[in-house]
């Protein structure tokens, strides 16, 4: 099989060098209402509009990433991302908010697997009484693989939005696992293969329960606790969303490798497969902007409510983007990933 060919099939989130070349990136910096948000790339956005704001996630999933073994299908993935965004910008969840769904289709995509993602995205916004307004189908390219698109708009009045931009000397907490939601789909996906190597019960640690992928609990807690701004980990892992939370505070970020938190069995599923857990979905994990002052009190809060919190570093006046490590010499910067490590497995799985 043509590695280009197989490669073209797999979604891939705008990575760095695009995002530095376009002139998409810089709709950003306009003055005629947008507050912060809606860069190429970027999965979250709000628009100031009168006396109201008008708040955006967008969650974004292939069907290709979920086999028959994946504990959720990708609508499902993609419903949970758009949430997590809206969550992030401190919505209360769902009053208000209206779905739409965007589906690109390959010729050869069967039509059970589009009927099938929408009976449970259909049946996600009952449950959560949150209407699905509108979407739309496309065909594209030649491949029997579906990507699924739920973006997520809600109102909010302006002088309920208490968030202020972050700054350098504010402190950088990680929530939550990194790399959940890729692990879990590649110990599942892998499963023969990592027999080979690892027990049956050590396979299942690095599987994660589904309620673990939603961040609108933890959200709502880190608020209360002081944080002043939160930025959810999705695509490309959480090394993508720490330059992505620099970007959009407009300052340098260090970070301590330490601080990252992630369990011993996923590290050890990524060196089975060759990758970086580091830039592996990370759906389920959460970056907190933390005044310096309020540090101390805000890890205590997020700790007594049985929340995992890392103390990973700070906001930087100088514009560099570095990680670091306390326990061996390892010091470099961070750039926005090309693609999501979990593509990769999938694509030397196909080409093989």
């Amino acid at each position: 099989m043509d590695k280009n060919k197989e490669k073209d099939r797999l979604f891939q989130p705008a990575g760095g060098r695009l995002l530095q070349q376009s002139v998409l990136k810089h709709i950003r910096r306009r003055a005629d209402g947008i507050v912060e948000g809606a860069a190429l790339g970027y999965d979250a956005a709000i628009f100031q509009s009168g006396d109201s704001l008008i708040l955006q996630g967008i969650g974004a999933q292939p069907t290709l990433r979920f086999d028959e073994t994946a504990s959720l299908t990708a609508g499902e993935a993609a419903w949970i991302t758009a949430e997590n965004q809206l969550a992030a910008c401190g919505v209360a969840m769902y009053r208000g908010t209206m779905v739409q769904v965007l589906l690109a289709a390959g010729m050869s995509c069967p039509e059970e697997r589009i009927r099938r993602e929408m009976q449970r995205l259909s049946a996600l916004s009952t449950e959560r009484s949150c209407p699905i307004v509108g979407g739309n189908t496309v065909f594209h390219g030649r491949g029997d693989s579906l990507l699924i698109q739920v973006v997520m708009t809600a109102h909010l009045a302006a002088d309920r939005n208490q968030r202020r931009k972050p700054a350098a000397g504010d402190r950088v907490f990680f929530l939550g696992e990194t790399g959940c939601l890729g692990a879990d789909l590649l110990a599942r996906r892998c499963h023969e293969k990592l027999r080979e190597r690892f027990s049956e019960s050590y396979i299942a640690s690095m599987e994660a329960e589904k309620q673990r992928f939603s961040t609108i609990e933890m959200s709502r807690i880190a608020y209360e606790s002081g944080a002043v701004y939160l930025h959810d980990v999705s695509n490309c892992g959480v090394h993508a969303a720490l330059y992505q939370l620099a970007e959009a505070a407009g300052t340098g970020i260090r970070i301590r490798h330490e601080g990252l938190l992630i369990r011993q069995s996923v590290i050890e599923l990524c060196e089975a497969l060759g990758i970086n857990p580091y830039q592996l979905l990370g759906t389920g994990g959460l970056l907190a902007v933390v005044p310096a002052e309020k540090a101390e009190d805000f890890a205590s809060k997020l700790r007594e409510a049985g929340i995992s919190c890392g103390d990973a570093g700070e906001l930087t006046k100088e514009k560099a983007k570095v990680i670091h490590s306390e326990d061996y010499p390892m010091e470099r910067y961070l750039n926005l990933p090309e693609e999501d490590a979990l593509d990769v497995v999938i694509q030397n799985d196909e080409i093989k």
